[in-house]
Protein backbone atom coordinates (compact mmCIF):
# COMPACT_ATOMS: atom_id res chain seq x y z
CA UNK A 1 0.00 0.00 0.00
CA UNK A 2 3.01 2.33 0.75
CA UNK A 3 4.24 1.92 -2.65
CA UNK A 4 1.17 2.72 -3.99
CA UNK A 5 0.28 5.65 -1.89
CA UNK A 6 3.89 7.13 -3.10
CA UNK A 7 2.84 7.39 -6.58
CA UNK A 8 -0.96 8.27 -6.04
CA UNK A 9 -0.24 11.39 -3.67
CA UNK A 10 1.59 13.46 -5.50
CA UNK A 11 -0.80 13.22 -8.72
CA UNK A 12 -3.85 13.85 -5.73
CA UNK A 13 -1.88 16.97 -4.30
CA UNK A 14 -0.40 18.37 -7.87
CA UNK A 15 -4.25 18.55 -8.93
CA UNK A 16 -5.39 20.15 -5.36
CA UNK A 17 -2.68 22.51 -5.85
CA UNK A 18 -4.40 23.64 -8.88
CA UNK A 19 -7.46 23.90 -7.47
CA UNK A 20 -6.17 25.89 -4.81
CA UNK A 21 -5.08 28.45 -6.64
CA UNK A 22 -7.80 28.93 -9.29
CA UNK A 23 -9.94 29.29 -5.86
CA UNK A 24 -7.62 31.86 -4.55
CA UNK A 25 -6.88 33.72 -7.77
CA UNK A 26 -3.40 33.18 -6.55
CA UNK A 27 -2.88 33.41 -10.67
CA UNK A 28 -4.90 34.98 -12.92
CA UNK A 29 -7.57 32.67 -14.56
CA UNK A 30 -5.75 34.05 -18.25
CA UNK A 31 -2.74 32.01 -16.88
CA UNK A 32 -4.22 28.22 -17.43
CA UNK A 33 -5.24 28.60 -21.02
CA UNK A 34 -1.86 29.75 -21.79
CA UNK A 35 -0.26 26.73 -19.47
CA UNK A 36 -2.53 24.27 -21.44
CA UNK A 37 -0.90 25.42 -24.68
CA UNK A 38 2.96 25.41 -23.40
CA UNK A 39 1.72 21.68 -22.04
CA UNK A 40 0.16 20.31 -25.27
CA UNK A 41 2.66 21.48 -27.52
CA UNK A 42 5.89 21.78 -26.07
CA UNK A 43 6.31 19.70 -23.21
CA UNK A 44 3.85 16.62 -23.59
CA UNK A 45 5.75 16.14 -27.00
CA UNK A 46 9.10 16.49 -25.54
CA UNK A 47 8.06 13.78 -22.77
CA UNK A 48 7.37 11.26 -25.53
CA UNK A 49 10.43 11.61 -27.33
CA UNK A 50 12.66 11.33 -24.81
CA UNK A 51 11.02 8.16 -22.97
CA UNK A 52 10.40 6.76 -26.59
CA UNK A 53 13.65 7.15 -28.11
CA UNK A 54 16.79 5.56 -27.31
CA UNK A 55 15.16 2.38 -25.68
CA UNK A 56 17.28 -1.49 -26.48
CA UNK A 57 14.72 -4.21 -26.67
CA UNK A 58 17.20 -6.68 -27.09
CA UNK A 59 16.01 -10.14 -26.30
CA UNK A 60 12.20 -9.34 -24.08
CA UNK A 61 9.50 -11.21 -25.44
CA UNK A 62 8.37 -7.62 -26.95
CA UNK A 63 6.56 -9.12 -29.39
CA UNK A 64 3.97 -10.60 -26.88
CA UNK A 65 4.55 -7.70 -24.84
CA UNK A 66 2.93 -5.45 -28.36
CA UNK A 67 0.54 -7.56 -29.42
CA UNK A 68 -1.38 -7.71 -25.43
CA UNK A 69 -0.86 -4.37 -25.19
CA UNK A 70 -2.29 -2.97 -28.59
CA UNK A 71 -4.91 -5.70 -28.34
CA UNK A 72 -6.17 -4.56 -25.16
CA UNK A 73 -6.28 -0.73 -26.14
CA UNK A 74 -8.21 -1.53 -29.25
CA UNK A 75 -10.66 -4.27 -27.39
CA UNK A 76 -11.22 -0.86 -24.88
CA UNK A 77 -11.36 1.06 -27.30
CA UNK A 78 -13.70 -0.88 -28.68
CA UNK A 79 -15.79 -1.37 -25.76
CA UNK A 80 -16.58 2.31 -25.14
CA UNK A 81 -17.70 2.96 -28.39
CA UNK A 82 -20.22 0.18 -28.61
CA UNK A 83 -21.77 1.53 -25.36
CA UNK A 84 -22.19 5.09 -27.15
CA UNK A 85 -23.54 3.65 -29.83
CA UNK A 86 -26.11 2.18 -27.86
CA UNK A 87 -26.40 5.27 -25.93
CA UNK A 88 -26.57 8.13 -27.86
CA UNK A 89 -28.08 10.66 -26.37
CA UNK A 90 -24.76 11.34 -24.77
CA UNK A 91 -23.42 14.69 -27.02
CA UNK A 92 -19.77 14.07 -29.39
CA UNK A 93 -17.88 16.43 -27.07
CA UNK A 94 -19.44 13.99 -24.05
CA UNK A 95 -18.45 10.79 -25.71
CA UNK A 96 -14.46 12.08 -26.23
CA UNK A 97 -14.06 12.00 -22.37
CA UNK A 98 -15.96 8.64 -22.15
CA UNK A 99 -13.20 7.44 -24.46
CA UNK A 100 -10.34 8.99 -22.91
CA UNK A 101 -11.18 8.29 -19.53
CA UNK A 102 -11.95 4.09 -20.83
CA UNK A 103 -9.05 4.04 -23.16
CA UNK A 104 -5.77 6.44 -21.57
CA UNK A 105 -3.34 5.57 -19.11
CA UNK A 106 -1.67 7.27 -16.64
CA UNK A 107 2.12 6.82 -17.42
CA UNK A 108 3.90 8.08 -14.73
CA UNK A 109 1.53 5.87 -11.94
CA UNK A 110 2.52 2.73 -13.94
CA UNK A 111 6.06 3.58 -14.24
CA UNK A 112 6.46 4.35 -10.40
CA UNK A 113 4.71 1.46 -9.50
CA UNK A 114 6.68 -0.63 -11.70
CA UNK A 115 10.05 0.18 -10.49
CA UNK A 116 9.06 0.35 -7.06
CA UNK A 117 7.47 -3.59 -7.31
CA UNK A 118 9.78 -4.63 -9.63
CA UNK A 119 13.26 -2.68 -9.76
CA UNK A 120 14.68 -1.27 -13.05
CA UNK A 121 13.86 -4.53 -15.14
CA UNK A 122 10.17 -4.16 -14.00
CA UNK A 123 10.62 -0.53 -14.96
CA UNK A 124 11.79 -1.17 -18.39
CA UNK A 125 9.30 -3.14 -19.61
CA UNK A 126 6.59 -0.71 -18.13
CA UNK A 127 8.29 1.81 -20.51
CA UNK A 128 8.08 -0.69 -23.51
CA UNK A 129 4.72 -1.71 -22.73
CA UNK A 130 3.73 2.15 -22.92
CA UNK A 131 5.89 3.09 -25.44
CA UNK A 132 4.04 0.45 -27.75
CA UNK A 133 0.33 2.27 -26.80
CA UNK A 134 1.17 5.62 -26.73
CA UNK A 135 1.03 6.00 -30.81
CA UNK A 136 -2.22 4.13 -31.19
CA UNK A 137 -4.17 6.00 -27.99
CA UNK A 138 -3.55 9.12 -29.49
CA UNK A 139 -4.45 8.06 -32.64
CA UNK A 140 -7.48 6.80 -31.32
CA UNK A 141 -7.77 9.36 -29.41
CA UNK A 142 -7.34 12.03 -32.01
CA UNK A 143 -9.72 10.52 -34.30
CA UNK A 144 -12.31 10.32 -32.00
CA UNK A 145 -12.66 13.52 -31.33
CA UNK A 146 -12.30 14.21 -35.07
CA UNK A 147 -15.37 12.12 -35.47
CA UNK A 148 -17.44 12.86 -32.72
CA UNK A 149 -17.37 16.61 -31.73
CA UNK A 150 -17.96 17.16 -35.74
CA UNK A 151 -20.46 13.83 -35.92
CA UNK A 152 -23.70 16.24 -37.25
CA UNK A 153 -21.89 17.20 -40.12
CA UNK A 154 -20.93 13.76 -40.88
CA UNK A 155 -17.22 12.14 -41.33
CA UNK A 156 -14.67 14.79 -42.90
CA UNK A 157 -11.69 12.45 -43.52
CA UNK A 158 -9.48 15.34 -45.13
CA UNK A 159 -10.07 17.15 -41.29
CA UNK A 160 -9.35 14.23 -39.73
CA UNK A 161 -5.87 13.06 -41.66
CA UNK A 162 -5.07 16.77 -40.65
CA UNK A 163 -5.53 16.51 -37.06
CA UNK A 164 -3.71 13.20 -37.21
CA UNK A 165 -0.82 14.16 -39.10
CA UNK A 166 -0.32 17.92 -37.23
CA UNK A 167 -1.40 16.73 -33.57
CA UNK A 168 1.86 17.39 -31.16
CA UNK A 169 1.64 14.14 -29.57
CA UNK A 170 1.68 12.02 -32.62
CA UNK A 171 4.25 14.23 -34.04
CA UNK A 172 6.59 13.58 -30.84
CA UNK A 173 5.56 9.94 -30.79
CA UNK A 174 6.11 9.13 -34.21
CA UNK A 175 9.63 10.86 -33.36
CA UNK A 176 10.70 8.87 -30.51
CA UNK A 177 9.45 5.40 -32.11
CA UNK A 178 12.03 6.78 -35.62
CA UNK A 179 15.32 7.48 -33.24
CA UNK A 180 14.17 4.10 -31.92
CA UNK A 181 13.67 2.29 -34.78
CA UNK A 182 16.68 3.48 -36.77
CA UNK A 183 19.11 3.08 -33.45
CA UNK A 184 20.08 7.16 -33.42
CA UNK A 185 20.40 8.47 -30.24
CA UNK A 186 19.83 12.03 -29.38
CA UNK A 187 22.84 14.22 -28.33
CA UNK A 188 23.06 13.97 -24.53
CA UNK A 189 22.21 17.80 -24.76
CA UNK A 190 19.21 17.71 -26.74
CA UNK A 191 18.13 14.99 -24.49
CA UNK A 192 18.86 16.82 -21.41
CA UNK A 193 16.69 19.19 -23.11
CA UNK A 194 13.75 17.21 -23.53
CA UNK A 195 14.16 15.26 -20.50
CA UNK A 196 13.69 18.56 -18.71
CA UNK A 197 11.06 20.15 -20.47
CA UNK A 198 8.97 17.09 -20.32
CA UNK A 199 9.51 16.60 -16.22
CA UNK A 200 7.45 19.59 -16.36
CA UNK A 201 4.70 18.40 -18.50
CA UNK A 202 2.98 16.08 -15.72
CA UNK A 203 3.00 19.22 -12.67
CA UNK A 204 1.61 21.49 -15.23
CA UNK A 205 -0.97 19.68 -16.67
CA UNK A 206 -2.20 18.05 -13.37
CA UNK A 207 -2.93 21.34 -12.09
CA UNK A 208 -5.04 22.15 -15.13
CA UNK A 209 -7.04 19.65 -14.07
CA UNK A 210 -7.31 21.15 -10.73
CA UNK A 211 -7.86 24.27 -11.35
CA UNK A 212 -10.91 23.03 -14.01
CA UNK A 213 -12.41 21.08 -11.46
CA UNK A 214 -15.80 21.53 -9.94
CA UNK A 215 -17.52 19.32 -7.39
CA UNK A 216 -20.60 19.89 -8.60
CA UNK A 217 -19.70 17.51 -11.52
CA UNK A 218 -19.25 15.07 -9.79
CA UNK A 219 -23.23 14.34 -9.59
CA UNK A 220 -23.58 16.34 -13.15
CA UNK A 221 -21.45 13.89 -14.65
CA UNK A 222 -22.30 10.73 -12.66
CA UNK A 223 -22.77 8.45 -15.76
CA UNK A 224 -19.48 8.69 -18.02
CA UNK A 225 -17.95 8.50 -14.21
CA UNK A 226 -19.18 4.86 -13.83
CA UNK A 227 -18.88 3.87 -17.12
CA UNK A 228 -15.38 4.81 -17.51
CA UNK A 229 -14.18 3.80 -13.84
CA UNK A 230 -15.63 0.01 -14.77
CA UNK A 231 -13.93 -0.15 -18.14
CA UNK A 232 -11.01 1.44 -16.26
CA UNK A 233 -10.21 -0.72 -13.33
CA UNK A 234 -12.32 -4.24 -14.39
CA UNK A 235 -12.49 -4.49 -18.26
CA UNK A 236 -9.30 -3.48 -18.97
CA UNK A 237 -7.17 -5.36 -16.78
CA UNK A 238 -9.17 -8.65 -17.08
CA UNK A 239 -8.76 -8.44 -21.19
CA UNK A 240 -4.92 -7.53 -20.69
CA UNK A 241 -4.60 -10.73 -18.02
CA UNK A 242 -6.57 -12.70 -20.54
CA UNK A 243 -4.81 -12.07 -23.53
CA UNK A 244 -1.47 -12.19 -21.76
CA UNK A 245 -2.29 -15.13 -20.68
CA UNK A 246 -3.01 -16.38 -24.03
CA UNK A 247 -0.08 -15.48 -25.19
CA UNK A 248 2.30 -17.03 -23.11
CA UNK A 249 3.31 -14.33 -20.89
CA UNK A 250 4.52 -15.28 -17.07
CA UNK A 251 5.79 -13.62 -14.41
CA UNK A 252 7.06 -9.81 -14.30
CA UNK A 253 5.87 -9.62 -17.61
CA UNK A 254 2.90 -10.33 -17.33
CA UNK A 255 2.60 -8.16 -13.66
CA UNK A 256 3.63 -5.46 -15.78
CA UNK A 257 1.24 -5.53 -18.67
CA UNK A 258 -1.58 -5.81 -16.52
CA UNK A 259 -0.74 -2.52 -14.47
CA UNK A 260 -0.64 -1.03 -17.38
CA UNK A 261 -4.27 -1.34 -17.88
CA UNK A 262 -5.07 -0.86 -14.38
CA UNK A 263 -4.02 2.95 -13.87
CA UNK A 264 -6.21 5.73 -13.96
CA UNK A 265 -6.58 7.70 -16.93
CA UNK A 266 -3.82 10.31 -17.92
CA UNK A 267 -3.49 13.91 -17.14
CA UNK A 268 -3.05 14.45 -20.52
CA UNK A 269 -6.67 13.72 -21.84
CA UNK A 270 -7.73 16.86 -20.09
CA UNK A 271 -5.65 19.08 -22.29
CA UNK A 272 -6.33 17.53 -25.29
CA UNK A 273 -10.27 17.99 -24.35
CA UNK A 274 -9.67 21.55 -24.12
CA UNK A 275 -7.53 21.67 -27.43
CA UNK A 276 -9.93 19.80 -29.52
CA UNK A 277 -13.09 21.10 -28.72
CA UNK A 278 -14.46 18.07 -25.86
CA UNK A 279 -15.94 18.18 -22.65
CA UNK A 280 -13.31 19.30 -20.55
CA UNK A 281 -15.28 19.33 -17.10
CA UNK A 282 -16.39 15.70 -17.48
CA UNK A 283 -12.66 15.26 -18.63
CA UNK A 284 -11.75 16.37 -15.25
CA UNK A 285 -13.86 15.09 -12.88
CA UNK A 286 -13.13 11.18 -14.44
CA UNK A 287 -9.15 12.32 -13.52
CA UNK A 288 -9.80 12.99 -10.53
CA UNK A 289 -12.37 10.75 -9.73
CA UNK A 290 -10.58 8.00 -11.50
CA UNK A 291 -6.86 8.92 -9.40
CA UNK A 292 -9.01 8.80 -6.20
CA UNK A 293 -10.41 5.51 -6.88
CA UNK A 294 -7.22 3.55 -7.96
CA UNK A 295 -6.09 4.00 -3.87
CA UNK A 296 -8.38 1.29 -3.38
CA UNK A 297 -8.39 -0.90 -7.31
CA UNK A 298 -4.17 -1.21 -7.70
CA UNK A 299 -3.70 -2.61 -4.13
CA UNK A 300 -6.68 -5.42 -4.93
CA UNK A 301 -5.13 -5.71 -8.32
CA UNK A 302 -1.54 -6.04 -7.25
CA UNK A 303 -2.83 -8.44 -4.56
CA UNK A 304 -4.72 -10.93 -7.36
CA UNK A 305 -1.66 -10.40 -9.72
CA UNK A 306 0.43 -12.03 -6.39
Amino acid sequence: MTTISNALIPVLALILVGFVIQRTNFLPPTFWPSAEKLTYFLLMPATLIHSLAGKQIGSLPWLKILLTVEGAVLASALLVTLWWIGNRHMSGPAFTSLFQGGVRFNTFVVLALAENLFGKDGLFLAAMGAGFMIILINVLCVSAFSLAVNSSKGIDFKRLLIDLLYNPLIIGCVIGVGLNATGLTLPLAIDGILALGGKAAFPVGLMAVGAAYRAENLMLHWHPLLVTSTVQFLCKPLIAWGLATYLGLSGMALSVVVLLFSAPTAPSAYILSRRMGGDHDSMAAIITVQTGLSFITLPLTIWLLR
